[in-house]
């Protein structure tokens, strides 16, 4: 919800009434909302079949998880209906890509967000591991760094930055590496001035050619089809 107030609306009645909230429940719960009597309220929703392993195993079995947005947040969240709603009335090339876009921007929102309160202090001292591996290796992204490269800035081995990696966010370094560099290189596509040079260097592609060759592997088109296409 990012105008109005809502009360968010499932088995067991409704919720208080909050602004600026973003609920995620599984796909088989039955909800709803309701809000205040002649207030209008807009609420954005997005359905996905399937959501990546750690973000379903945040939600509790039979409740949904909510969090508060920032005015930033909500502001994106506008940005990213309109696009799928774009592809929805007219569908075409690039909508899967842009989809994929945007569940993985709302993935890494609820990442980011939620905190668990109580954690052992080994968890927590991984997930701060985890953490600076991320910040360190999208601050030089341009360079590309490798696992070694990134362990020993964080001061651990790379077969203990895998198994803390798997720990917290269960997958391996490398598939979050690459997700930050498709989600910068989208961002970055997203200015029609912007070159595909540009984005291949500053991704660690190094160049457009290795980076248009890199983008249809994994998006099944090119970058000039998926910008054509957005």
């Amino acid at each position: 919800m990012v105008e109005g107030s809502i009360s968010f609306i499932d088995e067991t009645g409704p919720d208080v009434l909050y602004k600026s909230r973003l609920w995620l429940s599984r796909p088989d719960s039955l909800h709803g909302w309701t809000g205040e009597k002649d207030k209008p309220a807009k609420v954005i929703v997005f359905h996905f079949l399937f959501v990546p392993e750690l973000i379903e195993s945040l939600i509790p079995t039979c409740d949904f998880l909510e969090m508060s947005l920032t005015r930033e947040q909500n502001q994106r969240l506008q940005r990213l209906a309109d696009q799928a709603s774009t592809y929805w009335q007219r569908p075409a090339r690039g909508a899967t890509i842009c989809f994929e876009h945007i569940l993985l921007e709302l993935c890494m929102l609820v990442l980011t967000h939620q905190k668990t309160a109580t954690i052992s202090p080994a968890l927590a001292h991984a997930e701060q591991r985890v953490d600076a591996a991320i910040t360190w290796f999208t601050e030089r992204l341009a360079q590309n760094p490798g696992l070694n490269e990134v362990a020993r800035a964080v001061g651990t081995s790379p077969s203990n930055l895998r198994r803390i990696f798997q720990e917290i966010l269960q997958t391996s370094p490398k598939q979050i590496f690459d997700q930050i560099r498709y989600q910068r290189a989208m961002q970055l596509m997203s200015s029609p001035n912007m070159k595909l040079e540009t984005v291949g260097e500053s991704c660690g592609f190094g160049s457009a050619s290795a980076f248009s060759r890199a983008f249809k592997t994994k998006f099944g088109c090119s970058p000039d089809v998926w910008r054509t296409a957005t």
